[in-house]
């Protein structure tokens, strides 16, 4: 009789007791431990960048935007030890991409001492900076979400429709300078320079660039187009710098699965005569061109997205365009033909509003307002 009592006792300790420690969705209610409804309480979701907690009856439509349902996400700042390398490759090619801004040096006097009238220059760096136009600000509004510091600045002149992202801190600058060195390929001197103000050992990047690399995204996203060859029936990938010493190095022939780009170094159009290596006047392009690439780009780009809109829009488009592109040699006036017309009219117009001074837009298309 003893044994069955201490027995009881004992069931009723696991039930209210370790049940409870184990998990926290028991409670004890009248000597036993009942199950939680958990819809009531705030839980933990293990998000796709980090673990944030949220409240489970909060509508979670928040919680991701149209781009994260088909998979993809606005990437947030991980907490320290935990960056995220796929963001600091992107951001380099971003860097590496913008003409405008990036790394701004200035030049400041000081007094040696307090006492003494000498006065001392040296070289600072002053801001750090992307400058883009409008139509693009989704690109300086991922960075500032990433970050969480710099400010996002309106250009003051109306007529130039920028915005610029400036980070201006020496702590908040270090912190940048030290997540992009080893992936900065094309503005090496400037980070060498920071990297030396900062007493940070410089990391040179490898050049060539690998498989599904994200470095190359955000290159496209500043500096390369996507564009539509009537001509060829297609729809390609490009990139174009001024060729030196550092663009030279650059090799994407394992970036995009399955394809190489067509390389070619040539002179402007205006210039005559023998020029130097280096010369400014010379370029450098890369073409992913052919109409077996366009899967492959569009595939590339599903893995690594564009925050330009437009350019983002244009390669969502490859894989409708490739159930129609045979339409093009289909008759006048049929419907073949007419939904082949209304897709390029509709790829070309998107977020372009030069879009009817595109060469083949009237001559071909027929394009008729109505």
């Amino acid at each position: 009789m003893l044994g069955t009592i201490l027995f009881l006792y004992y069931l009723l300790f696991i039930n209210t007791f370790y049940l409870r420690r184990v998990s926290p969705l028991y409670e004890v209610r009248g000597g036993l431990a009942v199950k939680l409804d958990v819809s009531r309480y705030i839980i933990l979701l293990n998000s796709e960048n980090n673990n944030t907690k949220y409240n489970s009856n909060k509508e979670l439509s928040d919680m991701q935007s149209a781009e994260n349902r088909k998979g993809f996400s606005e990437t947030v700042r991980q907490s320290p030890g935990e960056e995220d390398p796929k963001f600091w490759k992107w951001f380099a090619g971003v860097i590496d991409g913008c003409d405008a801004g990036n790394f701004d040096f200035r030049i400041v006097k000081e007094k040696s001492s307090a006492l003494s009238p000498t006065i001392n220059k040296r070289r600072v760096l002053k801001q750090i900076r992307i400058k883009l136009h409008n139509r693009d600000i989704r690109i300086l509004k991922r960075i500032n979400n990433y970050l969480h510091i710099g400010r996002i600045r309106a250009d003051k002149n109306k007529k130039k429709p920028y915005s610029t992202y400036i980070v201006s801190t020496n702590e908040e600058m270090k912190y940048i300078i030290k997540n992009i060195n080893g992936f900065i390929r094309l503005k090496v001197p400037s980070l060498k320079e920071a990297c030396f103000l900062y007493n940070i050992e410089y990391s040179q990047a490898e050049y060539k660039i690998g498989l599904y690399d994200p470095y190359f995204a955000g290159l496209i996203d500043t500096d390369g187009s996507i564009v539509f060859n009537y001509a060829g029936n297609r729809i390609e990938c490009n990139l174009e710098f001024q060729y030196n010493e550092y663009t030279s190095l650059l090799n994407f022939d394992s970036t995009i699965s399955d394809c190489r780009p067509d390389k070619s170094i040539r002179k402007k159009s205006s210039i005559k005569g023998n020029l130097n290596q280096f010369s400014p006047e010379r370029t450098i392009s890369f073409k992913f061109q052919k109409v077996n690439s366009m899967l492959f780009i569009h595939d590339y780009f599903m893995v690594n997205r564009l925050y330009s809109d437009m350019k983002f829009y244009r390669v969502s488009k490859i894989k409708p365009f490739m159930e129609i592109r045979k339409f093009k040699f289909s008759p006048q006036g049929s419907v073949e033909h007419k939904l082949y017309t209304d897709f390029v009219k509709d790829w070309i117009k998107y977020q372009n509003p030069s879009w009817r001074k595109v060469p083949f837009v009237d001559k071909y298309l027929r394009y008729k307002d109505k």
